[in-house]
């Protein structure tokens, strides 16, 4: 819910002289009202802010587009939002037809004060309720981990009981997908949560190193080792050892990892002495493992080790149900991040993204989403914004590419660039007045001040 005691209710209703009372009475019970006055209306502030409302109130008789045809959209769109339906009609097939459609409930508008109360509080209670039963994907955004799909949450689920324990994880999945999310949500649910989460990104260590990085040296181990360094497994004692993409591990250390494992013990490169150490590992790939046991270059005892229990976390091509999610997500994190003006996007638009294969996953879905933020000018990311977006990350076959998509690596920069251009024209509208400026900025001295530093502006020389 969005505060403790009160919650966000979207009315909408094209009688502005009903729109304002209930409103009002609303308010007066502690609840925030966002109020709309048509269906296309309601929509648009869904499609911008639907993850803050926690209920709607939806007039069945509007111009445009009507009643019925904005709840079958936010069935659809918003299906954790609860709808009561209004009208001045009381017949019993329109309640009927509510109903089928996926209202939660349907209240006369010549109804009383305590019944539309009543039936807002019963709504709410029951969200409330279903909230605390669906808890196994809301508990995970604060890692990062987005979404409600079935897949989904049968992985997390799967996370959620292995961090009660200290048995080894192995998190298979396409690139992108959220594997190193999945192991630092583990970790932090964990007994553990207060210890170290070490990450070891096997494949970005030189090979020359990756003895010394792992198990650590001496002093005097090898040239250049000028002083003795802890390794990555004693940095882990008592806590967790990340071992992401573990299929590119050497296999000539292999053996010697295995037997730390086994024994629960490390030896310094350089050191005659043993160190205990107790870690908890999950591991991370993207490759087929036992396809690389059947090479020869991954040792299958080790796999077994590292594979206490296996979770597979499915591409966003299998649980389509989270782009949505995943797409707001990312649209308000960039507008936060960059202090850009608020901007939503389209159910069209929304629908478009949902259609894509996204051979990239959620880490292509999000470069798309910001790409648009910056190369759209309007308050909306429409769905031709999101064709133009996708179309300048094509392969020539409709489908975006995980090389291509690089090129909007430097979005942060772009926004960067964008919110310099943005405060340099108001400046030069005021004359450089930084006071002026900062009044139609709506924001205080100071900060206006900070920004221009941070951003490199400069008053011009006359």
């Amino acid at each position: 819910m969005s505060r403790e005691n009160g919650s966000t209710i979207l009315l909408t209703d094209d009688d502005k002289t009903f729109l304002d009372a209930v409103s009002e009475l609303l308010g007066r019970y502690g609840h925030d009202v966002i109020p709309a006055n048509s269906g296309e209306k309601a929509l648009e502030i869904l499609a911008k802010n639907g993850s803050k409302v926690d209920l709607a109130l939806l007039d069945i008789r509007m111009p445009g587009m009507n009643g019925m045809e904005t709840l079958g959209q936010i069935a659809e769109r918003h299906p954790s939002i609860p709808v009561i339906m209004l009208t001045g009609e009381d017949t019993i097939n329109l309640v009927v037809q509510a109903m089928k459609a996926g209202a939660k409930n349907y209240i006369s508008k010549s109804a009383g004060g305590a019944e539309l109360l009543t039936a807002v509080s019963t709504a709410l209670e029951e969200r409330r309720s279903l909230g605390a039963i669906d808890q196994d994907s809301t508990q995970f955004e604060e890692y990062g981990i987005i979404g409600g799909s079935p897949a989904l949450k049968r992985v997390l689920s799967d996370a959620a009981n292995c961090a009660k324990s200290i048995i080894s994880v192995l998190v298979t999945g396409e690139t992108g997908v959220g594997k190193d999310l999945l192991a630092w949500a583990i970790h932090t649910m964990s007994p553990r949560a207060d210890k170290n989460f070490v990450v070891l990104d096997v494949p970005n260590i030189p090979a020359s190193m990756f003895e010394s990085e792992l198990f650590g040296h001496t002093k005097g181990a090898f040239t250049g080792a000028s002083e003795n360094k802890q390794g990555m497994v004693q940095e882990a004692h008592k806590g967790t050892l990340f071992l992401d993409e573990i299929g590119e591990f050497p296999i000539e250390l292999q053996a010697k990892f295995l037997r730390v494992l086994d024994t629960g013990s490390v030896r310094k490169l350089g050191s005659v002495k043993a160190e205990e150490v107790d870690v908890r590992i999950v591991s991370a790939t993207n490759r087929d493992l036992l396809e690389a046991i059947g090479k020869g270059i991954f040792r299958e005892d080790l796999f077994y080790r590292l594979r206490g229990i296996e979770i597979y976390l499915p591409p966003l091509r299998e649980r389509k149900e989270d782009i949505r999610p995943l797409a707001l997500h990312f649209l308000d994190d960039f507008l936060k991040r960059n202090g850009m003006e608020a901007k939503g996007i389209s159910d069209s638009g929304v629908s478009f993204l949902e259609g894509q294969v996204w051979p990239g996953n959620i880490r292509e879905l999000r470069r798309t989403i910001e790409a648009a933020v910056i190369l759209t000018p309007g308050e909306m990311i429409t769905q031709e914004d999101v064709a133009r977006i996708m179309d300048r990350t094509s392969n020539g076959s409709g489908q975006t590419t995980i090389g291509n998509a690089r090129d909007y690596a430097d979005v942060e920069e772009m926004a960067r660039q964008t919110k310099k251009n943005e405060l340099t024209k108001v400046l030069e509208r005021s004359g450089w007045n930084i006071t002026r400026a900062a009044a139609e900025l709506d924001i205080d001295r100071s900060t206006l001040s900070k920004q221009m530093k941070n951003l490199s502006i400069k008053k011009p020389k006359l």
